[in-house]
C-alpha cells in the first residue's frame, strides 16, 4: 500500500495553481470540464510536469487537476497503476 503523503484539493487547470504546485514527487489527475479523469501520471516534479502538459496543449479538454504526493518516485509509479484502474481515464493507454 502507498503512504500519500498528501492530496490537494481539485483546481482549475492554469498556470497560477500548477505554478504553486510543488516539485516533489506525486501522482496527477487531469480532468474535464465534468470532473471526469482523462488522465493519470506520475512524475518526480509534480509542478514541472504539470506544466509541461500546459505548455504543449497535449490535453485539450484539461480543465481541473488534483495531486498525491508521495514519499519517493517508486511509490509514485505504484499509485499511479492504482489509479489508472480505478479511475479508467479516457487518455491512458492500457498496456494488458
Amino acid at each position: 500500500m502507498v503512504k500519500i503523503q498528501k492530496r490537494t484539493n481539485t483546481k482549475r487547470f492554469g498556470p497560477l495553481n500548477i505554478s504553486e504546485t510543488c516539485s516533489c514527487p506525486g501522482v496527477y489527475v487531469i480532468q474535464d470540464r465534468n470532473h471526469e479523469p482523462q488522465y493519470v501520471g506520475h512524475s518526480k516534479n509534480l509542478g514541472g510536469r504539470l506544466s509541461d502538459h500546459l505548455n504543449q496543449g497535449d490535453i485539450p479538454d484539461a480543465r481541473y487537476f488534483r495531486t498525491y504526493r508521495t514519499r519517493s518516485t517508486r511509490e509514485a509509479q505504484t499509485l499511479e497503476r492504482q489509479l489508472i484502474s480505478k479511475l479508467k481515464p479516457r487518455r491512458n493507454v492500457r498496456k494488458p
